[in-house]
């Protein structure tokens, strides 16, 4: 049977679950499909930022939908994903029949089997594939841009004549899942991107100051609702499973994570979300109540469940979670989260207490309500001077996710689970917001960083976003506010439970459900320790601001000369209102004027003078990713959002603070010592000549405004250095024209017939002008023709672009906008295998040279050069 789109919405509305999901968990016949909205034009299938949560999520017992055009802002321009696990019951060949209008793939345990990409009508496509029997992933993915639209999947077993829909009786999806969904516009990437991770996209790797280790012992497959450590220093952790356990990790903070066990110690308890170790007394929280869990014969296994409070209400509805704990002063806070109905609408009515944060005295049992207005409240910690910060998720009459700080008697603005009798409050504002999607999605436990670098700030865990993120505060006056940063990722599963140790370790618990929390291709479950190994980055370590301005400050020395141009700044501003409407937009957007950069002595700190900076705004500051610390390390995360609720009345006096002004193609007294030797000074070839020529081309190339430009159409050639090199370090700027191409070439003889007959080379490309017509490793940064990047790290054309290319030990990797893009052994392994499947086999020289120059390649095209320089290695 068909289904329209708008029937699926109608069966979400009715769809309800209170089961807990896992990967090994019980199936039902079907479907899983979760609907994006992409609100703008597509022509093929975009690829959605990770950390969203879908508009609709729905089971199904098909893939057999279509609809007509309609006038509804949903009824175009979305993305549907359908999941299912497949169960194949022969070995065979089966054939598959993709129909879909507009673009389609199906995949099958990851792999494409048909690419039905782009726009077009209902037409089919088909393939075969070989498969096994058992189980297998599979996927549909469809987008519809506009129009009328349709997706159907049909297969033809081994020895059948027809095709017949792939549905309930082979496919297969998780029982009882929890469906979270969110309304508005969904983020998509750009087919190319002009950065890299943490420049405006989220990080995918895991911070450079850490080495990460799984905690979890073999087949431990658990979801953490709480983690915290006994008072002899083990793991205790209680999971949110439909057991209900609470588990010691033997052997968590030892060396070797392999030989970690857990020790059931409890079970049978509710959706336990909170753990809390008190001395020698463990206490952990359920949905209905909170519980002492009492050893009485010392083996460890728990014999009492010990109520210490039940004083508040609970009804069915799957979504009153308690979320705890934290102790203060004799006291246990918790949170207590409101109930929603199916695609997160508040539900109506609520029973009472719920939306609130409260404590127990521990030794009494006495209850006591501190707040109103929260809807997920999901995070509960100790920060700065002992405070207590709390995290709550996007809803209705919240426009995002926020991180609050707990007053008694405050109200945070989410309005369902009000009183009849309530009289009109002031919202508390958060004390960072956390921009949806952007920097947050479903923020869960803070916890403060007790040393190291960031010592006294907060770090906040997220499920759907995934990953931690940092948050600088200050203080003004009486009120708390600051700047929200990416932190790392990198992790095997949203994050749920965090804490951080006095030696700085990060022990993390993961949890997930299905493809609609957001960490796509991670585990349901997690249990990691992320351990500072001592190695540096750069970074924003923080954010201060100035009744005219901001104070930027880093982890390391800016290098010389930079960060003194208002072009490697951006600011731009928003408000947030909220409405009945489940989240909300950014409002009253604007683009901030920077009008003077200063740059102190120390390089560490930088002053943005911004006037007319207005409280109840948040502040999107971005720095360009071209910024380099004093060692040539790129900024780990380019990005900030400062969240003002007090204007200071301090204003900066901007002769407190001095410009570092290094001219370009220049050497500093450090680099110099280092070794480094300057291969240009902005007004002099002379250490360059051309490819086998005596002298400096006398047309092409041109020194213009301190930069050494090929001009487009003018040849010359290609120009090398004089002197030849062995082991090198090699580093320069470029900037390309639109559409331009070029190449550092290096390790050049003059044998050949050109440089590139001989060297091999690290290209530049406008990669943005030329995707169509280059192969990945073809482009900019990549090892021409043999390895593409790694990462993407190229900024657009005439932009600049910091290259290095590192020649040492036999061993050469490429570095752009420093980001580690290509890294390769040169005298052996597939390097030298793969030579003799491209066209380099036919030059008799490349490669080859022990000592070569290096070559600056003329593609006709014009680009620009600057700070060159070189040192030896040998």
């Amino acid at each position: 049977m068909k289904r329209s789109l708008v029937w699926i919405f109608v069966l979400l509305a009715l769809c309800s679950s209170t089961a807990v999901a896992q990967e090994n968990q019980e199936h039902e016949p079907g479907w899983d499909v979760d609907v994006y909205w992409i609100g703008q034009d597509m022509k093929l299938l975009p690829d959605l930022v990770v950390g969203q949560t879908p508009n609709f999520d729905v089971r199904v017992d098909e893939i057999n939908m279509d609809g007509p055009q309609e006038e509804t802002d949903f009824a175009h321009h979305f993305v549907t994903i359908a999941r299912a696990k497949l169960r194949v019951p022969l070995d065979g060949d089966y054939e598959f029949r993709l129909v879909s209008d507009d673009g389609s793939v199906l995949l099958v345990d990851g792999k494409t089997v048909i690419d039905h990409d782009g726009l077009h009508g209902a037409v089919a496509k088909e393939a075969a594939l070989s498969l096994t029997a058992g189980n297998h992933a599979i996927e549909v993915r469809h987008f519809e841009n506009l129009g009328s639209w349709k997706i159907s999947l049909e297969w033809r077993r081994p020895g059948e004549k027809s095709f017949s829909l792939l549905g309930r009786e082979f496919c297969s999806t998780p029982k009882g899942v929890v469906r979270v969904t969110s309304p508005g516009m969904k983020r998509i990437k750009k087919r190319v991107f002009a950065t890299a991770p943490g420049d405006g996209r989220p990080l995918r790797s895991l911070h450079p100051s850490y080495r990460l280790t799984t905690e979890r012992p073999s087949g431990f497959e658990k979801k953490i609702g709480g983690l915290d450590f006994l008072s002899d220093g083990r793991l205790v952790v209680c999971c949110w499973e439909p057991g209900g356990e609470v588990y010691i990790i033997e052997g968590a903070r030892d060396d070797d994570p392999k030989n970690n066990r857990a020790k059931k110690i409890a079970f049978g308890l509710a959706e336990p979300l909170g753990l809390k170790v008190v001395g020698k007394r463990l206490f952990v929280l359920q949905k209905q109540e909170l519980t002492e869990l009492i050893d009485l014969d010392g083996d460890e296994i728990i014999d009492e469940y010990r109520c210490v409070s039940d004083g508040w209400t609970v009804s069915a509805n799957f979504h009153e979670f308690a979320f705890g704990l934290v102790e203060k002063d004799g006291w246990l806070y918790f949170n207590l989260a409101i109930a929603i109905d199916p695609g997160g609408a508040s539900t109506k009515p609520q029973v009472e207490d719920r939306g609130r944060t409260a404590r127990v005295r521990i030794d009494t049992g006495e209850l006591e309500f501190l707040t109103r207005g929260l809807r997920t409240p999901n995070g509960i910690a100790k920060g700065p001077g002992g405070e207590i910060f709390i995290t709550d998720n996007q809803g209705d009459w919240l426009p995002s996710s926020k991180l609050l700080i707990l007053k008694k008697g405050a109200f945070y603005g989410q309005r369902a689970a009000l009183p009849k009798d309530w009289k009109e409050k002031p919202v508390t504002p958060p004390v960072v917001w956390l921009p949806q999607n952007e920097i947050g999605n479903s923020p869960a436990e803070p916890a403060m960083f007790r040393s190291g670098p960031f010592i006294g700030q907060m770090a906040i865990s997220d499920v759907t976003h995934g990953g931690i993120k940092r948050v600088f505060l200050e203080k003004v006056g009486d009120v708390w506010q600051g700047a929200v940063f990416r932190f790392t990722q990198g992790l095997e599963a949203g994050i749920n439970r965090m804490k951080i140790l006095a030696d700085g370790s990060i022990f993390v618990g993961g949890i997930g459900q299905g493809g609609n929390w957001g960490q796509e291709g991670k585990k349901w479950y997690g249990l990691q320790c992320l351990h500072p190994d001592g190695q540096p980055s750069f970074e924003i370590h923080g954010i201060r601001i100035a009744k005219n301005g901001f104070h930027i400050d880093f982890t390391e020395k800016l290098g010389y000369g930079m960060g003194t141009e208002l072009s490697d700044y951006s600011i731009e501003s928003f408000r947030y209102e909220a409405t009945a409407a489940y989240g909300g937009p950014k409002i009253d957007k604007r683009k901030e004027k920077i009008s003077q950069v200063y740059v102190w002595k120390n390089r560490r700190r930088v002053f943005l003078n911004v006037e007319n900076l207005q409280e109840g705004r948040v502040y999107y500051l971005r720095l360009a990713s071209r910024l380099r610390s004093e060692e040539h390390r790129a900024l780990w995360s380019t990005e900030a959002w400062y969240t003002l609720n007090k204007l200071p009345k301090r204003v900066m006096s901007l002769g407190e603070s001095h410009t570092m002004v290094r001219p370009e193609n220049t050497l500093s007294n450090k680099e110099k010592a280092a070794g480094w030797k300057l291969l240009f000074d902005g007004k002099s070839t002379e250490h360059f000549r051309g490819f086998k020529q005596k002298s400096f081309p006398k047309v092409g190339w041109k020194v213009v405004d301190g930069e050494l430009c090929h001009l487009k159409g003018e040849g010359g050639g290609d120009i090398i250095t004089k002197e030849a090199y062995g082991d090198f370090e090699f580093q320069c700027e470029w900037n390309i024209s639109p559409g331009g191409n070029s190449g550092i070439i290096y390790r050049v003889n003059e044998l050949g017939h050109s440089t590139w007959a001989s060297g091999p080379e690290m290209q530049v490309l406008d990669d943005a002008r030329l995707l169509d017509h280059t192969l990945p490793e073809q482009r900019a940064g990549a090892l021409y023709d043999f390895i593409a990047c790694s990462k993407q790290a190229v900024r657009p054309a005439s932009e600049w672009n910091h290259a290095r290319v590192v020649f040492k030990d036999d061993m050469v990797s490429h570095y752009l906008n420093g980001i580690r893009v290509v890294h390769y052994r040169w005298s052996r392994g597939w390097f030298r295998d793969h030579i003799a499947k491209t066209k380099f086999a036919k030059e008799p020289h490349f490669a080859k040279a022990k000592r070569g120059h290096i070559a600056l390649q003329d593609h006709h095209d014009s680009v620009r050069y600057r700070n060159i320089m070189i040192r030896p290695l040998n």
